[in-house]
């Protein structure tokens, strides 16, 4: 009776041993798995942690660039400026106003710089 009372025992503790570490590490993992509370693990910590080939990466999470807000081009109208001309008289030989009257038509001509 001691004999397997004794190789219960040993064998309790092998399965506590091994399948503590993979309960403890599923607990309020996104893979599902056992979500208890007060897991009790007997025996050497030289199993801690997934195995060697389980890899779960670190979420990643993508963030776009700041939108760049450019200002419309601000166009600004000019006035237009009164189109001014001089008048030439031919007979005379001069421009209004320093001839008050033409005989003849006046000759519209646009504006010259002064020399």
């Amino acid at each position: 009776m001691r004999k397997i009372a004794a190789v219960s025992l040993l064998v309790i503790l092998l399965v506590a041993t091994f399948a503590a570490p993979v309960f403890a590490w599923n607990r309020g993992s996104h893979h599902g798995g056992f979500r208890g509370h007060g897991v009790i693990v007997v025996g050497p910590g030289c199993c801690w942690g997934p195995p060697w080939w389980y890899y779960d990466p670190p979420p990643y999470y993508v963030y776009a660039p700041p939108p760049v807000v450019q200002e419309p081009p601000v166009y600004v109208e000019r006035p237009a400026l009164p189109e001014s001309y001089w008048y030439y008289c031919p007979s005379t030989k001069a421009y209004y106003p320093s001839v008050p009257s033409c005989s003849e038509a006046w000759i519209k001509v646009p504006p010259r710089p002064e020399q």
